[in-house]
């Protein structure tokens, strides 16, 4: 059993002038033994930890935590907030200046925590079924004006509908064009008013 000190390493002797000396430091020696052992199982299980996280496991306890983060896209945006939801492939930030961010998955360069922050595990499972192509199709339903950053292209205008890779989106321009942007190569989406 792990809590039972261990067999001495050699025989306990007694001695007349202090009896109690040599048993106080067989105690002291199972102790730090003891001690020993209790840190390399909690460093096996740190690390044990780190190896089965994963990046969005890693946003889920922050986002229990409350926690603000700074989320890097691969595009280059830098958007901070705190984690308002976490689907199967996407995630929400509010931001102060802009309100809700959706950042999908496969954009997410990088998550910084605040400095002084505890850094998450992320080993959970991940048994979220919401993917962004729905929650997209339920956002349309209300006409959200947003903002929509591809690669390369930032784009204004009336979420209209969604799809399963594509979203129709009426830009805020004097024709009133209606654009289909891929779903799979949108960096960030903000949603400006509901």
């Amino acid at each position: 059993m792990p809590d039972e000190p261990a067999t001495p390493r050699q025989p306990i002797r007694l001695s007349p002038g202090d009896p109690l000396a040599a048993l106080s430091r067989w105690v002291a020696e199972g102790s730090a033994d003891q001690a020993a052992r209790s840190r390399a199982r909690q460093r096996w299980l740190e690390r044990q930890a780190q190896e089965e996280a994963t990046l969005i496991g890693s946003i889920i306890d922050l986002a229990e935590r409350g926690q603000a983060i700074t989320i890097t896209t691969t595009a280059g945006g830098r958007h901070t907030g705190a984690v308002v939801a976490v689907g199967s492939d996407f995630a929400i930030i509010h931001e102060s200046r802009f309100g809700d961010i959706v950042i999908r998955h496969d954009a997410i360069a990088f998550v910084r925590p605040f400095p002084g922050d505890n850094t998450p595990t992320g080993d959970r499972p991940l048994d979220i079924n919401l993917a962004l192509a729905d929650a997209l199709v339920e956002l349309s339903a209300e006409r959200p004006r947003v903002q929509i950053a591809t690669g390369g292209e930032e784009l204004i205008g009336e979420l209209r509908s969604a799809g399963y890779n594509v979203l129709m989106l009426r830009l805020d321009n004097p024709r009133r064009d209606t654009v289909h942007v891929a779903i799979d190569v949108i960096d960030h989406l903000v949603i400006l008013s509901r």
